[in-house]
């Protein structure tokens, strides 16, 4: 029984550490595109179209230059657990991500571009009390993923555009929660820590069509990337108890030890219409898709056996998700435009595989934004509200039942030059 337990608290363990989500996918990458609820596959006209469609980085002259960052400032609580007491509130530590985001583009030709872009795709995380209810799911997680992506960009008719691009991904995880050992009638409560990093490859394809001089349409497609974590460091600090027998017994159970795993981050595809209403207005509809389902399973292996095993498998079965995006951009004169956008974003986690160290669900996001050209130099602003759909779970197979809320605010400044 001791030992089934223990190799049950492993799994637990490290099992939340590689957990990404529809809900910690970063789709705001520039301040334009994000200002247009994320409705930019099919304009892609200023320097961030590298990552949303490096088809259209063939209309940028010369040389350009992009720097920008997104504030995420999250809000996110848990009542519950139910077993516990149903009218039991925690919230999560307040936390500020800054993504940022690097674009370069070059006009070899008439026909042919090249880009560069380093961006994060996937991560935050979230921070709770060390003795709130949950502190044996989680109590501190971070994830985060670096992209860097080199593209080509091909004009081969005067309406028709074409790019393929490379992605070298970093990955790094960081993730801590408590342990209860239990041995007799005693509980002896200790904290685990895993910190773990690791890379991986993909491709991306794009293409932009001009159908009439009003009416544009895109298509992206992204590779999965399959993340490789290799000697990830896995540590165990429990309490000195006096009894020798035990204190052995859980250094043996709980070594320091590493462990390696491979997490497969989703392929995304995506296409968008935009249609220019008048010289002033243009309007963008898009529609993209994440396949998360490739996230079927998490199995880890131990160089020294944690909890009686050096290997754990965890059935995650998450599932594909869809967003759906709409933005509008009234340009006021030639120098200052105004924009509007909605996202729905919908869960990729099903509720009884829903837990902690990262929740997500169903979002609604706002956004407003501006343009402002000064010569060589564009700098695009937006705020974005994030809405997430309280989620009651009462069928969750870590028994852990209760209702999630979630709310982010986000800021970005986005800076383009021409040379």
């Amino acid at each position: 029984m001791l030992k089934k337990f223990t190799m049950l608290v492993s799994t637990i363990v490290f099992s939340a550490s590689m957990v990404f989500g529809s809900g910690f996918s970063i789709y705001e990458q520039g301040a334009k595109a994000t200002s247009m609820g994320g409705a930019f596959i099919a304009q892609a006209n200023d320097v961030s179209g590298v990552f949303y469609n490096p088809a259209g980085i063939t209309a940028l002259d010369g040389f350009q230059l992009g720097l920008g960052t997104t504030i995420i400032t999250t809000a996110f609580s848990f009542q519950g657990p139910n077993n516990i007491d149903p009218n039991l509130y925690t919230e999560a530590e307040p936390l500020v991500f800054p993504p940022s985001t690097f674009y370069a583009t070059y006009k070899i030709n008439d026909k042919l571009s090249a880009g560069f872009g380093f961006y994060t795709l996937f991560g935050l995380g979230s921070e709770l009390d060390t003795e709130w209810a949950g502190r044996f799911l989680a109590t501190n997680t971070h994830i985060q993923t670096f992209f860097l992506n080199p593209v080509v960009a091909y004009k081969v008719m005067d309406e028709l555009s074409v790019s393929v691009g490379f992605s070298y991904v970093i990955g790094n995880v960081t993730l801590e929660k408590s342990l209860n050992y239990g041995i007799q009638d005693r509980n002896v409560i200790g904290e685990s820590k895993l910190d773990a990093s690791g890379s991986g490859t993909g491709f991306n394809l794009g293409v932009q069509y001009k159908a009439t001089d009003d009416l544009t349409l895109g298509a992206i497609y992204r590779s999965n990337v399959l993340l490789d974590f290799n000697g990830g460091d896995a540590t165990f600090n429990f309490p000195v108890t006096g009894d020798p027998v035990t204190d052995a017994e859980i250094a043996t159970l709980f070594p320091k030890t590493k462990g390696s795993s491979e997490i497969e981050l989703p392929a995304m595809i995506g296409f968008g219409v935009a249609y220019q209403f008048t010289d002033k207005l243009v309007a963008e509809f898009n529609w993209m898709q994440l396949g998360w389902s490739s996230y079927d399973e998490l199995k880890i292996v131990f160089d020294d056996a944690v909890g009686g095993s050096t290997e754990s498998v965890v059935e995650r079965k998450w599932e594909d998700t869809a967003s759906l995006r709409f933005g509008l951009q009234y340009s006021v004169n030639e120098v200052f435009d105004l924009r509007l956008g909605y996202l729905r974003d919908n869960k990729a986690v099903p509720d009884e595989r829903l837990e902690p160290s990262l929740p997500e669900g169903d979002r609604n996001l706002y956004s407003i934004g501006f343009g402002y050209k000064l010569n060589e130099l564009t700098i695009d602003g937006f705020y974005m509200l994030l809405t997430q759909d309280d989620r009651t779970i009462s069928n969750s197979v870590e028994g852990f039942n209760g209702t999630y809320t979630g709310l982010s605010n986000l800021f970005g400044l986005s800076f383009q030059y021409g040379f």
